[in-house]
């Protein structure tokens, strides 16, 4: 049982990074757009410094409250099953 619930946190960690990596040049993009380095445009970079920092997190155990709010999430996406999906 163990072993299965190290599989689905590596499963998760992962999916948390690709997320986060991936969330950098959409950012990138909505930057190029702009006119100018304005303050809303540096404080916008916060959503994909976040994304990138939830997979060390979540590797690290972060409190049970937030794991619950990530179950939601994961939920809500449809990749519960994936990451919860245990072999009979």
């Amino acid at each position: 049982m163990q072993q299965e619930d190290q599989l689905a946190r590596g499963i998760q960690v992962a999916l948390l990074a690709v997320i986060g990596f991936m969330s950098w040049p959409v950012w990138g993009e909505i930057v190029a757009g702009e006119h100018g380095f304005s303050a809303a445009v540096a404080w916008s970079a916060i959503v994909p410094l976040i994304l990138s920092l939830l997979a060390p997190a979540v590797w690290f155990h972060f409190p049970s409250h937030a794991r619950h709010w990530l179950g939601s999430l994961e939920h809500a996406l449809h990749v519960d099953s994936l990451i919860h999906h245990r072999h009979a």
